[in-house]
């Protein structure tokens, strides 16, 4: 990988799904279906350079639902994984929930469970810390958890404005532009 080893006190965190990649309005489940988001590259490469440890932490309900197994979404994040170290990036971890809402789990965002996990996980302050995603469910996760925000509006989320849940810190079109927000704020700490 090109860059520097992860600082150990600078990490992010990310979503999958309309961030990384195009949310689609359904599930992702296969290679087939995937597809770049704009600036996911670039915003990935930037990080890497930077030395923070990026970790994405995603909903998965596809697998609640049958329509996923835990295999073939391994198979999935390890095809994202090496196409993201082939472009410059990297990823240090992937948490996913496979529950569904019904499920009432403490991992499921917007509970910030995968988020608390991960900190523990890796010893992150998450005062000094970022949760980048597509969606006011994400934004919920992050500000429980207490990191701060940035919210890619994409215009494609299933979250509607209107929702009880908070908007983001900061708002970005796209990851590479949700990173250049990162690196301003993170020299104000």
């Amino acid at each position: 990988m090109a860059g520097k080893k992860p600082d150990q006190r600078r990490f992010v965190f990310l979503d999958r799904d309309g961030v990384i990649n195009v949310e689609r309005g359904d599930y992702t489940t296969t290679i087939e279906q995937w597809e770049w988001a704009e600036g996911a590259f670039d915003g990935l490469k930037m990080l890497a350079e930077a030395g923070y440890g990026v970790i994405v932490i995603t909903n998965q309900a596809c697998i609640a639902k049958g329509l996923q197994t835990e295999e073939k979404l391994s198979i999935l994040h390890d095809f994202m994984i090496r196409q993201i170290r082939e472009n410059g990036g990297d990823i240090l971890r992937i948490y996913h929930c496979p529950h569904q809402t019904s499920d009432s789990c403490s991992c499921r965002k917007p509970s910030p469970g995968m988020l608390l996990q991960a900190a523990e996980d890796f010893r992150i302050p998450l005062r000094e810390t970022f949760f980048i995603g597509d969606s006011l469910r994400d934004m919920e996760a992050g500000r429980r958890a207490g990191v701060r925000t940035i919210l890619i509006d994409t215009g494609l989320s299933s979250d509607s404005p209107r929702t009880q849940f908070a908007p983001g810190d900061f708002r970005a079109d796209n990851l590479a532009e949700a990173v250049r927000i990162v690196f301003r704020e993170t020299e104000k700490i």
